[in-house]
Formats: C-alpha cells, sequence, structure tokens
C-alpha cells in the first residue's frame, strides 16, 4: 500500500508528492461490544434507566434493541448522553421503542446533549413525539408523571 504525504516544494500544476512505501497492518475490526455498552438500571419499580455508552449505529443498533425489549415498567428514560454519534438505525430502534411504549400506555423519555445525537432527533422529528431532556434528573422527576 502506498500513502502520499505532500512535498515541500510546489509545481506550476500543483504540490508535488513523494510516495512513502510501508506494510499496511491490518487493524482489528472493534466488535459492537466494543463500540456500544449498555446498562439497565432499575431506578424503582416504574422507572427503568437504560444508559448507553458510545456509538449507535447499524453494527450496535441491535444490542439497544435488546435492552428495550421484553417486560418494561411503567416509564423509561433512555440516557444518550454518553453517545458521541446515532444513526438512523438507533433512532429507527429508539423510535420503535417509543411506539411500543404509547401503544402500551408506558411512557418513555430520551436524555441527550452531544450535538450529534440532538441533530439527528431534530432532523428526522423524533423531538416532536419523544420528550428530550437535556439533563437525567429532569427526566427521572418529569417521565414517570408525564
Amino acid at each position: 500500500m502506498t500513502e502520499r504525504s505532500p512535498f515541500t516544494r510546489s509545481s506550476r500544476d500543483g504540490p508535488a508528492f513523494r510516495t512513502l512505501l510501508h506494510p499496511a497492518v491490518p487493524r482489528p475490526r472493534p466488535t459492537a461490544e466494543n463500540l456500544l455498552r449498555v446498562q439497565r438500571i432499575r431506578w424503582n419499580d416504574d422507572l427503568l434507566v437504560v444508559a448507553a455508552a458510545g456509538e449507535i449505529d447499524l453494527a450496535t443498533a441491535g444490542q439497544l434493541e435488546q435492552t428495550l425489549r421484553g417486560r418494561l415498567p411503567a416509564a423509561t428514560v433512555l440516557d444518550l448522553r454518553e453517545v458521541g454519534f446515532l444513526g438512523v438505525a438507533g433512532l429507527r430502534v429508539i423510535e420503535s421503542a417509543a411506539a411500543r411504549a404509547r401503544a402500551e400506555r408506558r411512557r418513555t423519555g430520551v436524555v441527550a446533549d452531544a450535538r450529534p445525537v440532538l441533530r439527528l432527533l431534530q432532523l428526522f422529528g423524533a423531538d416532536t413525539h419523544i420528550p428530550v431532556y437535556r439533563h437525567l434528573d429532569h427526566a427521572i422527576l418529569e417521565v414517570p408523571n408525564s
């Protein structure tokens, strides 16, 4: 594999490049478990906090989906404050979990403060039907009572 780096001199056609040769060392692909950590925290009998840390994308959305399945209490808060990237696959998991909660007459909310996460929630309009909070303590107080 060759790598090009800019040379200090340039010509009239643009910068001149010199080619550096070195063997390509394959890097192991990170597993979904290394990209996303999800934890269920039973706050009380009626409230579950699901805390996620890492990236929620096509490779890791299934992990979040597994966590949001099964019997859930009356209220669930999804804490995304430690999520640096939220992809469309992750958004679909969140929206389907919220839709299921509405159908089962449960309440749900999302806590997020990272710009990429908030931007996707706003861009697709998820924040219009899923309450989004900036602080976990606000969500814990408001979601069970909404």
